[in-house]
């Protein structure tokens, strides 16, 4: 089924410039609806011991963030008239540690939520609470734009990183309407193993059959990490056959669990040179 409602989540016209191309190519690329939310992050209450002083400062300190973001938000506004084509711009704000969640609730009236990809520096922390929200809270898929993308479509040439988990195929069953696109469709597995209640006999193919049988082309590639993190081992097979977009699951292990060892979701929001779509 085609979506028809995309919404992109931003928080700053500049740094979430590829969200914002990859959403307005996604609208052009299914005549969909293009919304945006500009996402307003509170400061938590001061602390200290005398109530006044508390109410006195966290007025300040509301009102300097409420006064920057407008003049972000202008900035958002400003960019989105540059696309002719019909738009919507919805404002939320919460406090930094609620705003995943807030996140979450316009992705629920979306098909696809559209996000820039977390990096070093200021405003990561902010933006992989946003990710987290939308994959854990909201029943979507967050489709992860990284930095520098430009481009008229995403779809023609797809990864699917493909671990036999229940995540993954939430994520495969969310990429239908990009897959129906698509030239060239590579399910890539990692270390992969013959196991019953995983790959099967021959890893990665009765879901390339399974594609198969939904008139797309589609091979298999069972790599070996060589020592190299999962995920920076499906990034260099996806540039090798030079592809526009991975599918994957998110946090198919706890968070607390990637937050310890790492993980590939983990891994690859912060290494993606092409759009992620993920699902949990």
């Amino acid at each position: 089924m085609s979506w028809k409602d995309i919404l992109v989540i931003v928080a700053e016209a500049e740094t979430d410039e590829p969200a914002i191309a990859l959403g307005a190519a996604l609208a052009d690329q299914f005549s969909a609806h293009f919304a945006t939310a500009f996402m307003t992050p509170l400061p938590d209450e001061p602390l200290a011991y005398e109530p006044t002083v508390v109410a006195g400062v966290w007025a300040e300190l509301l009102g300097r963030a409420r006064q920057e973001a407008e003049a972000e938000r202008k900035r958002v506004e400003a960019r989105l008239e540059k696309f002719g084509r019909p738009w919507e711009l919805r404002d939320a704000e919460a406090l930094s540690r609620d705003l995943g969640r807030v996140a979450a609730v316009h992705a629920r009236y979306a098909d696809v939520a559209v996000l820039t990809r977390p990096s070093e520096g200021p405003g990561s922390d902010l933006r992989e609470e946003l990710v987290e929200g939308v994959l854990f809270h909201s029943g979507r898929p967050a489709l992860i734009a990284p930095p520098g993308w430009s481009g008229d479509r995403v779809g023609r040439r797809v990864v699917v990183a493909w671990d036999a988990s229940r995540e993954a195929t939430r994520a495969l069953s969310e990429a239908q309407a990009l897959l129906e696109g698509a030239e060239q469709v590579t399910v890539v597995t990692v270390d992969a193993k013959p196991k019953m209640f995983g790959h099967g006999d021959q890893p990665g193919t009765q879901i390339a059959a399974h594609l198969s049988r939904r008139g797309l082309a589609t091979d298999v590639r069972n790599i070996d990490s060589m020592g190299r993190a999962p995920a920076l081992a499906i990034l260099e097979e996806a540039t090798a056959i030079n592809a526009d977009l991975v599918v994957m699951g998110g946090y198919a292990h706890s968070r607390l669990r990637d937050l310890v060892f790492g993980g590939a979701t983990k891994d690859m929001l912060r290494a993606a040179t092409v759009p992620v779509l993920m699902a949990h």
